[in-house]
């Protein structure tokens, strides 16, 4: 105590012009050895440990998205930038080579570990190390059942036309598509991973896909309540851990039916293979995925890599129908002049198809459904670009700035389908459009996704005109709702049968 009066003395009894310059030395030294870190450039702030934290608070409390406020910072402080917040080095990758390169540095691959994230999917989740032996078994899964090939097809298909069958009901009236596309998405990865559908109007389904549709919108952008590396209550976290509860006991309850059925001649779905690689190589390791206590979070990781992306990009899809009806009727024209009325469209035909390919790939492009995909945290420290990034840093790939960049779009916030057609009509996807990531973490559904959204929208498209529901509707806004995934403000519109 006598060291701090001393010191408190000694300050109050300089004049006006030593403290000044005292404060000039402090600030001197602070940056000095903020320099020393050789972090990227950015932002710098006087206070130790709080950082940029208040600037960010601040934009997010004016309603302002972070993915907008990182592109903003980016152009002042370059496509690859830094800044501290609560103790955190946080690195800003707002281009595409950037975010290439970067993720194919296994040092740069890691999650953030805090209680959320581990209660919702297990430490297996964070380490790459521990999570390329489950992707290996989780893409091996997906392989059996034929995903990403025609073998799956069928299944797409049957579920689809189980959709036409509820639109077609619904004909003339006003209606919101949300849990329509949701259920029905959400039914293929049933009988994926639980090995059986639901009906459309089961409330099991709908239950589910709410539950998984109210945790997006709690997690925020980029997953940050889940994969941040710090621990703040909030009453998010109350409701999502009381979602997680409901969550674990619907999949803790698929699980026991399957293993008091378990027949190893006989494996039907992901969690027979599961348990069937348990039998086989069980493992007391608590970061393998055959630690049987991990099963029901990675079930929960699998499930939801298989829903959420596939059915907020058909929500989206109807509303810019919509919104765009010269798109929707050249998309109607060359369906009708490939495929003809009296079938729907196949996987075959896609290569023929390349405005409706172009528009899905335009939809994916100007959504950024992910847009700051989910964080990276620096498993050691390593070098990029000539710069230190230190152990545990937050490394932050800004999806939306890369899909939205002036410099590779011309005009990015222009919605134009044409641009992913060369001279010829020919279809041609840039590697820049990256809605599933990059890299080892790539999402594991990718191939999924791209499937679905091809049969759902083209047999949809075949069967359907999709406006609104009357002359003096309002268009829908497109404008996000921010989360996790960026998901439309609801919507009512029509559906109306073709001949």
């Amino acid at each position: 105590m006598a060291a701090i009066s001393g010191f408190l003395s000694m300050i109050f009894g300089l004049s006006f012009t030593n403290i000044l310059l005292l404060c000039v030395l402090l600030v001197s030294v602070v940056f000095f050895f903020s320099k020393k870190n050789n972090l990227p450039p950015g932002p710098w702030t006087l206070i130790p440990y709080i950082g940029y934290a208040p600037n960010i608070a601040y934009a997010l409390y004016k309603g302002e998205p972070l993915y907008m406020f990182l592109m903003q910072l980016g152009n002042k402080y370059g496509q690859v930038f830094s800044f501290t917040a609560l103790g955190m080095p946080i690195v800003v990758l707002n281009e595409y080579k950037a975010i290439r390169e970067a993720f194919q540095d296994t040092k740069l691959n890691d999650r953030g570990e805090n209680e959320m994230q581990a209660r919702v999917f297990s430490r297996s989740y964070n380490k790459l190390d521990d999570m390329a032996p489950y992707r290996i078994f989780a893409l091996a899964c997906f392989r059996q059942f034929g995903i990403g090939t025609s073998r799956f097809e069928e299944p797409i298909s049957k579920e689809s036309t189980y959709l036409i069958e509820e639109l077609s009901n619904l004909q003339g009236q006003s209606v919101d598509l949300s849990w329509h596309f949701n259920n029905s998405v959400s039914n293929i990865i049933c009988k994926v991973v639980f090995g059986t559908r639901f009906e459309l109007s089961d409330e099991r389904i709908h239950r589910l896909t709410n539950l998984l549709n109210r945790q997006g919108e709690l997690s925020g952008a980029g997953g940050l309540e889940m994969f941040i590396p710090i621990n703040i209550p909030s009453k998010a976290k109350q409701e999502m851990n009381k979602n997680v509860d409901e969550l674990h006991e619907f999949i803790n309850g698929m699980i026991e039916s399957h293993r008091k059925n378990f027949d190893h001649n006989n494996l039907n779905d992901v969690i027979d293979l599961w348990l069937n690689e348990i039998r086989l190589h069980k493992s007391d390791e608590p970061s393998s995925f055959r630690n049987p206590d991990n099963m029901t979070g990675q079930i929960l990781a699998l499930f939801q890599a298989g829903t959420d992306t596939t059915s907020n990009t058909l929500r989206w899809g109807s509303q810019y129908l919509v919104r765009y009806p010269k798109v929707q009727d050249r998309i109607h024209h060359e369906i009708d002049t490939v495929v003809g009325r009296n079938r729907l469209p196949k996987l075959a035909d896609k290569p023929k198809l390349p405005y409706t390919q172009a528009f899905i790939t335009e939809l994916h492009r100007i959504v950024s459904l992910a847009p700051l995909s989910v964080f990276h945290v620096a498993a050691a420290k390593t070098t990029f670009r000539s710069y230190t990034i230190p152990k545990n840093s937050v490394v932050i790939s800004n999806l939306y700035a890369v899909m939205h960049s002036p410099e590779l779009w011309g005009e990015p916030e222009e919605f134009r389908p044409e641009r992913f057609l060369d001279d010829d009509g020919n279809f041609h996807e840039p590697s820049e459009v990256i809605p599933f990531g990059i890299g080892h973490r790539v999402c594991l559904g990718e191939a999924l996704a791209r499937q679905e959204l091809f049969i759902f929208f083209t047999h949809l498209l075949h069967q359907f005109k999709f406006e609104k529901t009357s002359e003096n509707t309002p268009m829908p806004t497109l404008k996000p709702i921010d989360g996790m995934a960026l998901r439309p403000e609801p919507y009512k519109l029509r559906v109306t049968k073709r001949d």
